[in-house]
């Protein structure tokens, strides 16, 4: 049987709860709080599988965080007024295993719970459809970035050509990178002139300040 603590905002709606969980014979209710600082302090005395979480969003998200914080295998499912997508993706970033909506019934409850226990994520379909919108809408920023990258000047620069700008952000001279790579220095004149048409800046120092802003310095790769 599923070992629950319920935390929500009147105390004889969770205790209203507790009776109708228990009376399935699924779960079984350890305790329940009607305050915030009471479920954490119920997590020091009990060890429950899941706990449920019915307070407004914005408190809901702190009390969901702190308990994935305190007790990282404990589950934890919201009963949630929320739905638009900053309150979702609030609770979700907090850790929440399962979301019920106010009109959702006891099964649903019952199923949210024993799914988190499983591992696997139960919403209602609005919530499920808010959360992949979110993950589409990273999918494509991801996406995006990536084909940025890909089209990014630098990788139109040779080995050699990376190699020397690496050494132009050192702050070395062309004689002193001549001499470090064992090349004529007019060969080093012309990668370094290379560089700054390819990268479309005018100065050694307009291309280490885009060097650095891209990040590039702290890449090993050739």
């Amino acid at each position: 049987m599923i070992r629950a603590v319920i935390a929500g905002r009147s105390r004889v709606h969770s205790e209203a709860l507790a009776a109708a969980l228990s009376h399935s014979r699924r779960v079984h209710v350890l305790a329940t709080a009607s305050r915030p600082q009471e479920v954490l302090a119920l997590l020091g005395d009990v060890t429950p599988d899941i706990v449920l979480v019915d307070f407004a969003t914005p408190e809901a998200v702190k009390i969901v965080a702190d308990i994935r914080r305190r007790t990282p295998n404990v589950k934890v499912v919201a009963i949630t007024l929320g739905e638009t997508e900053a309150e979702v993706i609030q609770l979700a970033e907090a850790g929440v295993a399962g979301y019920v909506l106010p009109d959702g019934s006891l099964d649903d409850l019952i199923i949210a719970v024993e799914s988190a226990v499983r591992g696997e994520l139960y919403c209602p379909p609005r919530v499920a459809f808010t959360l992949l919108r979110r993950l589409g809408a990273m999918a494509a920023s991801l996406k995006d970035d990536e084909e940025k990258a890909t089209h990014s000047p630098l990788r139109a620069l040779t080995g050699r050509e990376r190699e020397i700008l690496h050494l132009v952000d050192d702050g070395m001279t062309n004689k002193a990178i001549a001499r470090g790579l064992v090349i004529e220095l007019a060969t080093v004149k012309n990668h370094v002139h290379n560089i700054l048409k390819k990268l479309h800046v005018h100065t050694r120092i307009d291309a280490s300040t885009w060097y650095r802003r891209g990040g590039f310095h702290l890449k090993l790769d050739p």
